[in-house]
């Protein structure tokens, strides 16, 4: 009765939501070029017809370009060993471009379902599979429902819950634990994560902790710099060191920007966002910067004084952070929560954040422990950078130690596939 009642009310709600937001959900994926790449699969639409459709294998569920990316890394240790078919869903369009431009084989791109009634049961339908994969904390009651009414296994891997998110969720445990009664495994990043999605209501039976697939680093082939990238570089920056601006946010790029000349090396930046170019172009000249964008296509000559280069495409961060001499996180000095420092980690670059980094903080947590990270306020900045590129020493013992922290992830994809295993 609870979970009808819960079910009742969250679709009676669900329409009034789409209604408001759709518009503004269109307008963004017109932005991001989403129009015309298949989005009307996540009103039930296809274009191929349902006898055409990969059927049987795992269905794979991620939103965001960085759970992508984990998804990604999920499904090529996953098909070193099953033949299947995968599905790999969406709910963005520049996350459903990474999935066409990784091209893997076997992998069908798709925009997943709006959580309707009816829309999940119709996309079930339509690939069959055996299992479902939910990549971190993304579980849609009507999805949630359809699969259970299907008897398909359910799984949720990577899955984080920070101290803040538990609080939230601690308020209305009665309907979390409903909501997740309908998982059949859920793989834990850590013990504190097992502990806090057990404080929420979730069945502690079912977590196992597996680590992090995106912490899971050490199997990772590094990324060999792009000649491309170099040469862009060379003429850039010349003979000064490279800071990487990785994933800025609102105003952080003209922030890290100015950090970056006084120290007297050049910036490369690589905002969060691809479609805030024009927003970013302004701060930066407002700063005395000429800002050079990459999808400009040529560099100009002569080059101007105050050049800074802004990397606005996606899924090319891995690549630019290879050839950085530091990287400095975004989001974590003029807005709430970091960005993930990993990659930059796994590149061995020394790494630099500002004072908010509470989207990871056990990661955080676990690298100022090393002392193996740098973490300053705006204000400390260039003095922060100044350290970094004068003691070499230092800057190389520190990066190391990062990269050893990672260590205790080391396997969580294989073991990631191992629990997906025990219930497909």
């Amino acid at each position: 009765m609870k979970r009808f009642i819960f079910l009742l009310i969250y679709n009676l709600l669900l329409p009034i939501f789409l209604l408001i937001s759709i518009p503004g959900y269109l307008i963004k994926m017109k932005k991001r070029g989403g129009i015309g790449t298949g989005l009307r699969e996540r009103f039930g639409i296809y274009k191929r017809r349902k006898e055409d459709e990969p059927k049987g294998g795992l269905y794979v569920h991620a939103v965001s370009v960085g759970e992508v990316f984990i998804a990604l890394k999920f499904i090529r240790e996953w098909r070193k060993t099953h033949s299947e078919p995968v599905v790999l869903a969406t709910s963005t369009a520049t996350g459903h471009q990474v999935v066409r431009d990784a091209a893997l084989p076997g992998v069908r791109a798709l925009y997943s379902p709006l959580d309707v009634p009816g829309l999940s049961g119709r996309c079930l339908s339509r690939f069959q599979p055996r299992a479902v994969v939910l990549i971190e904390a993304e579980l849609w009651p009507n999805f949630a429902e359809a699969c259970h009414r299907r008897k398909i296994p359910m799984l949720m891997l990577n899955a984080r819950l920070s101290p803040r998110s538990e609080g939230r969720y601690r308020k209305v445990r009665g309907i979390t634990s409903l909501l997740f009664s309908r998982l059949s495994a859920l793989g834990a990043q850590n013990a504190k994560d097992k502990g806090r999605f057990g404080g929420i209501g979730v069945n502690e039976d079912i977590i196992t902790v597996t680590g992090s697939i995106k912490f899971d680093v050490l199997g990772d082939t590094p990324a060999a710099p792009r000649e491309e990238f170099r040469d862009i570089l060379r003429k850039l920056a010349a003979d000064k060191p490279v800071v990487l601006a990785a994933s800025t946010h609102a105003g952080e790029e003209a922030l890290i920007a100015s950090a970056v000349r006084k120290v007297g090396a050049f910036p490369l930046i690589v905002p969060r966002h691809a479609e805030r170019r024009a927003d970013v172009v302004k701060d930066l000249q407002a700063a005395g910067f000429a800002p050079v964008l990459r999808t400009a296509g040529t560099l100009p000559s002569p080059l101007p004084e105050n050049v800074c280069y802004v990397a606005d495409t996606t899924g090319e961060l891995r690549d630019w952070t290879a050839l950085a001499d530091v990287a400095v996180i975004g989001k974590s000095f003029l807005a709430r929560g970091g960005q993930n420092p990993v990659e930059a980690i796994a590149a061995k670059v020394p790494v630099v954040f500002g004072p908010d980094m509470t989207n990871f903080a056990d990661l955080v947590a676990l690298l100022n422990a090393e002392n193996s990270v740098w973490q300053c306020s705006q204000n400390e900045l260039a003095d922060t950078l100044e350290r970094i590129l004068h003691d070499k020493e230092e800057s190389s013992a520190r990066k190391e130690r990062a990269f050893q922290a990672l260590s205790v992830h080391s396997g969580a994809t294989k073991r990631s596939v191992e629990l997906v295993e025990t219930l497909y």
